[in-house]
């Protein structure tokens, strides 16, 4: 069984919400709490993770699923393992699969955690997928269990990750890359792309592109 992985983040998919991470060639997918994205990213920087060359060092403590219903398994990863101990206790809840756990969880684990002691129905009501009978399971099962995960020092993301915030970042920072691969400075790439994302917060990468380069055949 996978209990850890340390190697090199090549590839990050908000819409999994999911990684790759490169291990001496080999590739593993792991899927990610969105709650965990920020500090990804933080780990990435400026590294274009295009899936193809290595990015930055990262290590996950892993949960590894695989089942008679699920024959391909599942990797769940976790910047600490209290985390994934607590994720461990989560999908033990009736009708709280592995999948499911990871869209619910897009707040940190110890606002969960607190929401579950304090017998907080709303706030657990509002985790994607989760619901008023899911909450009343979750606080039944687990109310009494997840002591130390509520009082744990995580990033206490309190509020919910907007998972379509991400993903314009990302449009924002792969349509970056394109403008740096036709020959342009990174620091005006940047530039020029902001300001298309700004008069579009919609666009796709090809649509920020084309206005970028739009603009610059209009000044010449």
């Amino acid at each position: 069984m996978i209990t850890h992985l340390h190697g090199s983040l090549a590839r990050m998919d908000v819409t999994g919400p999911l990684v790759e991470v490169d291990v001496a060639g080999v590739r593993y997918e792991v899927l990610v709490p969105l709650f965990l994205w920020g500090e990804l990213q933080g780990l990435a920087g400026e590294a274009e993770l295009d899936g193809e060359t290595a990015g930055p060092s990262v290590g996950l403590h892993i949960h590894y699923s695989a089942t008679t219903n699920q024959p391909v398994p599942v990797l769940v990863g976790f910047l600490r393992r209290a985390e994934r101990d607590f994720f461990r206790k989560f999908i033990t809840v009736e009708g709280i699969g592995p999948a499911k756990a990871v869209k619910a969880m897009n707040v940190s684990v110890s606002t969960i955690a607190r929401a579950i002691e304090q017998e907080d129905r709303p706030a657990l009501t509002k985790l994607p997928g989760i619901g008023a009978r899911g909450a009343d399971k979750i606080i039944a099962h687990l109310r009494g269990k997840v002591v130390a995960e509520a009082a744990m020092a995580d990033s206490a993301i309190t509020q919910p990750v907007d998972a379509s915030r991400l993903e314009q970042r990302r449009v924002v920072a792969d349509a970056i890359e394109t403008i740096v691969a036709l020959g342009y400075p990174r620091s005006e790439a940047r530039r020029w792309v902001e300001e298309a994302h700004d008069a579009d917060p919609t666009g796709t990468v090809e649509s920020l592109t084309l206005a970028v380069l739009r603009g610059r055949d209009s000044r010449q």
